[in-house]
């Protein structure tokens, strides 16, 4: 006998944070919010309004409390209301995220770089292969952020080295958002610990304003509040060979296994 069943009911959660940038046309918001209790740790990202109505009034700067309405893995803002307001600080690439945070299917714009041998790099040298971006830098004390981020990467290296298919077809990229610590020399340094083979694992620096808007453009919020403190959300995505982003995935608690079964599948290798 077929059966039939019924879409998960819809599950609803507080949300707390500030609203970074504003998109009519999109319907969306884009927000650095407070950890979320359920459902996510406190990082920056947008949020598809329920209701055009509720971008009425909407500022970069408010301080807001508002309900997101989860249903089949996506959420959206079902209300917001504002509770305060603080201009958005200087010493972050909040104000850029006013630009739009690029989500799976787009287009990631080509962008230029430093490696950690000192080489100028651009972004579409890295088409052809699929490429996984994340964001880190070489001083952070958090355990279970960059270090933890360094750690999943080095995984996947040694499972793209190990396969013959995927290592030809696969790539790394560290990217730092501390230009001012994080030289090439600095990188080199960090990536010898960490055992990254420069074939298949980079690190790459740059100016701060190129870093900073490329950050903006995947979803990562970074606030340096004093040397070296550095408040930053994590988000990693996956490039596919065209270019454009196949996934996204934030935080740093994301399974490896799962993570290289989407690397596969872009680059279009088999499982070994």
């Amino acid at each position: 006998m077929a059966g039939c069943s019924r879409p998960a009911p819809a599950k609803t959660y507080p949300v707390h944070g500030q609203v970074l940038a504003v998109d009519q046309a999109k319907q969306t918001i884009t927000m650095r919010h407070d950890d979320i209790d359920g459902l996510m740790p406190g990082m920056t990202m947008g949020f598809q309004v329920a209701d055009p109505a509720l971008l009425q009034g909407r500022e970069p700067g408010e301080i807001v409390d508002g309900t997101i309405e989860v249903s089949d893995a996506l959420g959206r803002l079902t209300s917001i209301h504002r509770v305060g307001f603080q201009a958005l600080p200087t010493n972050t690439n909040a104000a850029l995220m006013a630009e739009g945070v690029l989500e799976v299917g787009a287009l990631v714009p080509d962008t230029a770089f430093i490696d950690q041998t000192d080489t100028r790099r651009a972004l579409a040298e890295w088409r052809g292969s699929a490429t996984l971006v994340t964001f880190i830098y070489t001083r952070c004390p958090l355990p279970d952020f960059c270090p933890l981020i360094d750690s999943h990467f080095a995984r996947l290296q040694q499972a793209i080295m190990a396969d013959a298919a995927l290592k030809s077809r696969a790539r790394l990229i560290s990217v730092t958002f501390d230009p001012e610590h994080d030289t090439p020399a600095v990188l080199t340094a960090h990536a010898a610990k960490l055992k990254a083979d420069p074939a298949i694992w980079t690190f790459v620096t740059g100016d701060r304003g190129t870093l900073d808007r490329f950050a903006a453009r995947l979803g990562v919020g970074v606030i340096r509040e004093g040397d070296p403190s550095i408040t930053h959300n994590l988000r990693t995505t996956l490039i596919a060979p065209d270019g454009r982003i196949a996934h996204i995935y934030s935080g740093s608690q994301w399974n490896t296994a799962d993570v290289l079964a989407d690397l596969r599948a872009a680059a279009g290798a088999r499982v070994p």
